[in-house]
């Protein structure tokens, strides 16, 4: 019996740990919610969405202009938001892509891709896209060099702790430029 009750309370105890909690933010209100999906237009407009309420009833979305403003999802514990396809054109087509270092400052990246399949092989092509958030709500284009210069890297300064400690280079290869903003995000408020 008290192997039964053990095993019974460890099942317990390690489904809810994986359990995560979906939720979407639309006109700054935040929904909470499970089995959270959407999928967007070639623009990146959200087209459809649906979820199940906390209540246990299936909510649906079909059409572009019914779908709420949302510009976050938490989906299966990735944060997802809704930013400019191109930093230089914050008022353009847009993107869901998922937060690459969470913080003050925010960095995504996101690469799609398609392979071509021709009669002599295949090809493959596609878009990357490295972007910054700064605490102001301005994007930045991460691997341009004048953004770097101008905007990226005299912003981090202003931050004496983070000047104290950071001795390295300011490169903008995906990893190591992650690993500068997540230190800049420990130490500076």
């Amino acid at each position: 019996m008290k192997k039964t009750i053990l095993i019974f309370l460890i099942v317990i105890l390690s489904t809810t740990s994986t359990f995560s909690q979906d939720y979407f933010i639309a006109d700054n209100d935040t929904t909470y919610c499970q089995d959270l999906a959407y999928s967007t237009t070639s623009q990146g407009y959200l087209k459809k969405m649906s979820y199940e309420s906390l209540d246990g009833s299936l909510v649906k979305y079909e059409k572009r202009k019914k779908c709420p403003n949302v510009t976050t999802f938490h989906i299966k514990d990735k944060t997802i938001d809704r930013i400019p396809l191109k930093a230089s054109k914050p008022n353009s087509y847009v993107r869901f892509i998922s937060r690459a270092v969470n913080g003050k400052i925010k960095t995504y990246s996101n690469a799609s891709s398609k392979a071509y399949s021709y009669s002599i092989g295949e090809e493959v092509m596609g878009e990357y896209h490295y972007t910054i958030q700064m605490p102001d709500g301005k994007f930045y284009d991460i691997r341009k060099k004048k953004n770097m210069k101008k905007y990226i890297i005299p912003y981090l300064l202003e931050c004496k702790e983070f000047k104290n400690q950071y001795k390295g280079e300011f490169k903008t290869a995906e990893p190591l430029f992650n690993k500068t903003i997540e230190l800049y995000n420990s130490l500076c408020q």
